[in-house]
């Protein structure tokens, strides 16, 4: 895991210093984020999903992900109110909260701690757990914090227009479908350039400048998100007795990513507090150096 946790660092900080000496401005980082929302994540979605063998404990293990993390996105509202933030700030703690960045730095660190076989549970549990939910749930969110009115009908539109989305399902229809090994290919080649681009995006997009003015409700979200939401998943497989293998360690760490970047920036598009996303996302990946050993050590305790 340290081996990937520093190769992560290395092309963050590649984008990091592209944009220190101008190499890149911070707003190209859409590009890069759009090219592998667009074409490599679908690609890579399209080929696991192909491929993925479902089962009981991969549900169980993302609806518990997924509770735990409304868990601490609830544990982030109540600290919120005590705290006596804004509803901006609130509302926008609470959605960074809920989502974690389980693709762009869950696969490079799940693929590094269990290999390229776990990458169809990252995919799966990124799908169901994070991409979808944002994505019809992120604006209703938004919208106690913003004038602006939520349509049902858009949210959903641009759900099912979403090309992960539709990677997602064309996967599941064509499964039974032989299809050329030609075309996987391709989709491989795509897939490869998932991870490296999007790396290299947020270390474009990041920035340090606005944690002064909101470090109490940054660390709110860190805690909650990648400490007292991972903490919950660990005490549930606990109280029930679960058979701790390979694919709850993979739903813990998901769990325990960092605040999304696609939330940040829902954030930043709706007004609401843009300091606030900006530095949950870096603060978010630097405290990943931290909690994931951590938790690896947790691990090593419970196997």
């Amino acid at each position: 895991m340290f081996t990937q946790l520093l190769s992560i660092f290395i092309i963050i900080a590649s984008g990091y210093g592209a944009k220190k000496f101008k190499v890149f401005e911070q707003k190209n980082a859409s590009v890069f984020i759009n090219y592998a929302l667009c074409f490599a994540l679908p690609a890579l979605i399209f080929d696991k999903i192909y491929h993925v063998n479902i089962d009981t404990t991969l549900i169980n293990v993302i609806a518990t992900g997924f509770a735990c993390s409304m868990l601490g996105a609830a544990a982030i509202f109540l600290a919120c109110r005590f705290l006596k933030f804004n509803k901006a700030t609130t509302v926008s703690a609470v959605l960074l909260g809920m989502f974690g960045n389980t693709v762009f730095m869950g696969m490079p660190i799940i693929k590094g701690f269990f290999g390229e076989d776990a990458m169809n549970e990252v995919i799966f549990y990124d799908q169901l757990a994070t991409s979808i939910p944002i994505s019809i749930f992120g604006p209703f969110i938004l919208a106690f914090g913003a004038p602006a009115k939520v349509s049902l009908v858009q949210n959903v539109m641009k759900v099912i227009k979403f090309p992960p989305f539709v990677a997602l399902i064309l996967g599941f229809m064509l499964r039974g479908v032989p299809l050329p090994k030609v075309l996987f290919d391709a989709l491989t080649l795509f897939a490869q350039s998932v991870v490296p681009v999007a790396l290299f995006a947020i270390g474009i997009g990041l920035g340090f400048r606005s944690i002064k003015s909101c470090y109490k409700s940054t660390a709110v979200v860190i805690a909650g998100k990648m400490l007292l939401a991972p903490f919950i998943f660990i005490l549930v497989t606990i109280v029930f007795g679960v058979n701790f293998g390979q694919i709850w360690m993979i739903g813990i760490l998901q769990c325990a990513m960092p605040p999304m970047v696609l939330a940040s920036a829902m954030i930043m598009k709706a007004e609401l507090d843009s300091q606030l996303a900006v530095a949950a996302v870096a603060v978010g990946v630097a405290f990943s150096f931290v909690s994931l050993p951590l938790l690896s050590y947790v691990f090593s305790l419970m196997a």
